[in-house]
């Protein structure tokens, strides 16, 4: 079992004091990191474990999602940050349930991730060459934004272009979201897509404030290569995954998009299933207050 705390939240280190002993009786600890410290590289080298406990937020559950992506490591997420949309358990919670965490019989998912790269253009003229200039593993989403001085931006997005034989759409906007349906929750959400099942394989994609009344969210099968083709860009422009990791975009950039062969395996609340977690966290389907 492995431990990742971030010590920067509120209450994590006195939390982890008191948790420590408590969990020593219980298991077999193999390595206690610092969340912010971990990396693709560090999780390598990790010892082999057949759980990591992740103590923070859903921020850093998401950012030890993507440097566990190929140890398979399942994540359990005690929550001291606001929403606690992945991070499901209190510390109370985890005491509560910790033989059917620690038996295996506790409810888990297996989370689609996204393989996000970008190819630069080389030299002035169109073409790309084939070594991608920025590479990452995405759990909610890879947004390309406008960025300043905020202009709209022109995107041309080809979907699977070996089946499509290149057709495309091409639209201007604020950028444009693709999201996993872990991510459908988050800047997705807000910005109008649709809230997707975690079972479902599948890919959102959300246009941001598109220019055009005809240009709605759409939804796609995982394993369907998306290519976007910045035509227009800021000077600002850039994708962001996850909301942590970012890269500059320019003019005759593509960013490609798949779903990825790593999956992340997600401990659940067993007094939670996903819409009574909807409900609870961000009042789906919540019936309007009297007076």
């Amino acid at each position: 079992m492995v431990i990742l705390a971030n010590h920067t939240k509120a209450h994590v280190s006195e939390a982890l004091e008191d948790f420590r002993p408590w969990l020593d009786e219980r298991a077999e600890v193999v390595a206690e990191m610092e969340s912010l410290s971990m990396s693709p590289q560090h999780a390598a080298n990790m010892p082999d474990a057949d759980l990591a406990i992740v103590l923070g937020g859903d921020g850093t559950l998401l950012a030890q999602a993507r440097s566990l992506a190929e140890r398979g490591v399942p994540l359990v997420g005690v929550n001291f940050g606001k929403l606690g949309f992945l991070a499901e358990f209190s510390m109370d919670e985890l005491k509560t349930h910790w033989s059917s965490i620690a038996d295996g019989t506790a409810r888990t998912s297996q989370r689609l991730l996204l393989d996000v790269s970008v190819i630069h253009r080389q030299g002035t003229g169109a073409s790309h060459h084939d070594n991608p200039h920025f590479e990452c593993i995405a759990v909610n989403d890879a947004v390309l934004t406008a960025g300043p001085p905020y202009r709209m931006i022109e995107l041309e997005l080809i979907i699977d272009p070996r089946e499509g034989r290149n057709y495309s759409t091409w639209f201007a906007s604020d950028g444009v979201i693709v999201s996993t349906p872990s991510g459908s929750t988050a800047y997705n959400l807000a910005a109008g897509g649709p809230i997707v099942s975690p079972t479902v394989d599948a890919v959102c994609i959300t246009p941001l404030c598109p220019q055009s009344l005809a240009f709605r969210p759409i939804i796609s099968d995982s394993v369907t290569d998306i290519l976007l083709r910045i035509n227009r860009a800021n000077e600002g422009t850039t994708l962001v995954i996850d909301g942590q990791r970012s890269t500059p975009i320019q003019e005759g950039d593509q960013v490609r998009i798949r779903g990825s062969e790593s999956r992340f395996t997600l401990v659940h609340n067993p007094d939670l299933n996903y819409w009574k977690l909807l409900a609870r966290k961000l009042h789906w389907a919540a019936r309007p207050r009297r007076g």
